[in-house]
């Protein structure tokens, strides 16, 4: 009762409202405008939306920065109301831990094995810098997949920059921009392609797309699952780097494909770094926050090697990789594990990369017959099986073996 009585009078001398937040239920959609870190780092809660913006419960009037942060972060107008410092806190533990409940329920949604049920496949393809060939695997890899007459989406999802749309030449009427604004639906942005699989476009250039915050990414997660229920196969192509917004996606989906090339190994084995590292922090958290929670002890990312000069060198280096993995991650590690597998490789050919860009179409369009195209051919079958019957068994067909698979004999 004293701390109520202080909190009143500090209200008062403060110019601000009074809340018993011990006697408020915060609305769970404004709980999910704040990262439970922020909510901690300035001892606030999201209580109900108020006049387009946000009633706030805070317990120190005096930070001058809180509310100008709250509002920055949460992408709303914010009503500051002060309440007991730990009563705050007690409310702040409890909301967190029911939405990381709600979050493990959509988890095992996703990781139900997907092949005997008819649902669909989320499938992310990042890498740890430009230029190694990640929106032309992911554009082969949706033609690749859709050739075997699966249902496939291709979601080109590297914010603010859409190379998908830049390379095939297809610009749809709405992007992801007009999403997150809220003028459109995912559903009314879909555009069928003339390469058999379907396409949501990105938008170039919109700094709000490349910045989006933790709220706006919730909305996208939220929506790409809701519309990949209607594919076989849904492929994001994501952002390059390894920022939280891009670790995040990848791990919402079901598997994660690193790409990497031999002149940038080093970034690949830092890309699996990262999103283990962000994989770890998510298990903990919630760890920390469920009772009785069973964590995911093992991350596996899966591999493509672009660019090799041979299948073999593609191969050597994934070993590579592996190794340092396990000396430099693995064995610091005393309860997770990250355990990279290897999808394939793809041989570099110079011209028929070029003339893929120029005549903006899928290089599975331009060279069907060539040693790329294989390679993209071999990595979408692999994908087609579940995660643990894959098996590595790449092989290029040459001489007659080219011949028959030109005449169809197999």
């Amino acid at each position: 009762m004293n701390n109520e009585m202080d909190t009143r009078a500090l209200a008062r001398k403060s110019g601000m409202p009074f809340i018993d937040i011990g006697k408020e239920t915060p609305d769970h959609k404004c709980v999910e405008l704040l990262t439970e870190d922020m909510a901690k780092t300035y001892n606030s809660i999201p209580v109900r939306f108020l006049n387009g913006g946000v009633l706030v419960a805070i317990g120190d009037p005096s930070q001058k920065d809180l509310i100008e942060s709250l509002s920055t972060h949460m992408g709303k107008k914010i009503y500051p109301a002060l309440a007991d410092k730990e009563a705050i806190r007690r409310v702040i533990d409890s909301c967190y831990a029911s939405r990381a409940l709600i979050e493990v329920k959509d988890e095992s949604v996703v990781e139900t094995p997907v092949e005997e049920t008819g649902g669909s496949r989320l499938i992310s393809v990042i890498s740890n810098k430009g230029g190694v060939g990640k929106t032309h695997i992911s554009t082969n890899l949706a033609k690749a997949i859709a050739d075997t007459g699966k249902k496939v989406l291709l979601i080109d999802a590297d914010l603010g920059n859409a190379d998908v749309s830049n390379k095939l030449a297809l610009f749809p009427e709405f992007t992801l921009y007009d999403f997150l604004l809220g003028d459109t639906s995912l559903n009314d942005m879909i555009e069928r392609t003339p390469y058999g699989f379907d396409l949501i476009g990105g938008s170039s250039g919109e700094f709000k797309l490349a910045n989006i915050n933790y709220v706006q990414r919730t909305k996208f997660i939220r929506g790409f699952r809701k519309i990949s229920e209607k594919y076989d196969f849904t492929i994001f192509d994501l952002s390059a780097g390894i920022s939280s917004t891009v670790t995040d996606f990848a791990l919402a989906s079901d598997e994660t494909l690193i790409v990497t090339t031999p002149q940038d190994i080093i970034a690949g084995y830092a890309c699996i770094k990262a999103t283990f590292q962000r994989f770890k922090h998510i298990e903990e958290s919630l760890i920390n926050k469920v009772e009785f929670y069973q964590p995911r002890k093992v991350y596996q990312p899966w591999v493509i090697m672009n660019q090799v000069t041979t299948l073999k060198q593609g191969l050597f280096l994934f070993n590579r990789i592996c190794q340092t993995t396990d000396e430099r991650v693995n064995n610091m590690e005393p309860t997770f594990t990250v355990k990279p597998e290897y999808l394939g490789g793809i041989l570099y050919d110079r011209d028929n990369f070029k003339k893929a860009e120029m005549e903006r179409k899928p290089l599975s369009v331009v060279a069907p017959r060539g040693n790329p195209a294989q390679c993209m051919t071999y990595l979408g079958t692999n994908l087609l099986e579940r995660p643990e019957l894959r098996q590595y068994k790449q092989h290029l067909k040459t001489g007659l073996g080219r011949f028959a698979m030109i005449f169809g004999l197999e």
